[in-house]
């Protein structure tokens, strides 16, 4: 079970549902679970669930590098190039990493071989073992985290991903906590996934970026619900939306001073209000009756 915990834009509540509901799940079920942070720009799972260190080790990808002694400046890297990420000047080659895919077009059809691809850092994969107070079980955190200056994190994103994959057994339930937004981030953490949560809360705006998510998982092809975070029963703009274009909506978290106290002091929701045990129990059963057997096992 791989479920991608997303928004349309960031604040929304995503990490909110992703650290509670593995917590309910670690606590209420006999699955493992392994949360992976994928918002590898400001990774923030570990604010609420601290862990001990396993493991870190360092990431990168490939970029090309131009050696000027072999080259016959033939322009034929910046010809295949979709990214513009390579520049033919007549008299030299210039290399824009900053752009680069790694799709590896330019080293793979130099003719001269001038353009090798590299290593080129990005980031860092840290492995938690968290133990929630009051319990014997342990369960895995994983966090991606993009280099300061980095531009593109889809190469991280797709790593950290990796990386989650090699620590699931056949029972286990990931949590991807997304990226925020509609862009090429977000999109790369649902390839990934059999399920999507969206996480909206009932505002104008809250509403905008729930549309613009979920034309985007449509694009995708990517099943999903809804979960509706600051839930205030007197608006119903979420709920109406959501009727109209046939979205579940499968859990509600009450709008409730005491649960912005406590997450303003970096503390879980589960196992403090009772009724968010019973919206993540909610979550956990809605996933366990999709028909997707993927899912269900």
């Amino acid at each position: 079970m791989k479920i991608a915990i997303a928004s349309g834009k960031g604040g929304t509540g995503k990490t909110t549902v992703s650290v509670n509901l593995s917590a309910w799940i670690h606590d209420m079920t006999n699955r493992p679970v392994v949360l992976v942070d994928l918002d590898v720009e400001e990774p923030d799972a570990g604010i609420f669930l601290h862990g001990e260190i396993i493991e870190r080790s360092v990431r990168y990808r490939k970029i090309p590098r131009w050696n000027k002694d072999t080259c016959i400046l033939s322009g034929e890297c910046a010809a295949v190039c979709m990214y513009n990420a390579i520049a033919f000047t007549g008299k030299s080659v210039m290399v824009f990493p900053e752009l680069c895919h790694g799709c590896y077009a330019c080293s793979d059809l130099c003719p001269s071989h001038s353009l090798p691809m590299v290593d080129d850092r990005i980031g860092e994969i840290t492995l938690y073992r968290v133990l929630l107070p009051g319990t014997k079980r342990d369960f895995l955190r994983i966090e991606g985290r993009l280099d300061i200056g980095r531009e593109m994190a889809t190469p991280m994103i797709a790593q950290t991903v990796s990386f989650a994959e090699q620590y699931s057994k056949d029972n286990s339930v990931i949590i991807f906590d997304a990226p925020p937004g509609t862009s090429c981030p977000m999109m790369e953490a649902a390839k990934h996934s059999d399920y999507m949560l969206l996480v909206a809360e009932p505002t104008r705006f809250g509403l905008y970026d729930l549309d613009l998510a979920a034309e985007t998982l449509r694009e995708l092809q990517k099943p999903f619900a809804v979960v509706i975070n600051k839930d205030n029963p007197e608006v119903n703009m979420i709920d109406d939306y959501c009727r109209k274009k046939a979205i579940p909506v499968i859990a509600r978290i009450p709008h409730m001073r005491q649960a912005a106290s406590i997450y303003a002091g970096g503390g879980l929701l589960y196992g403090q209000i009772p009724e968010i045990g019973k919206e993540m129990e909610k979550v956990f059963k809605f996933l366990q009756g999709l028909p997707d057997e993927r899912i269900k096992k």
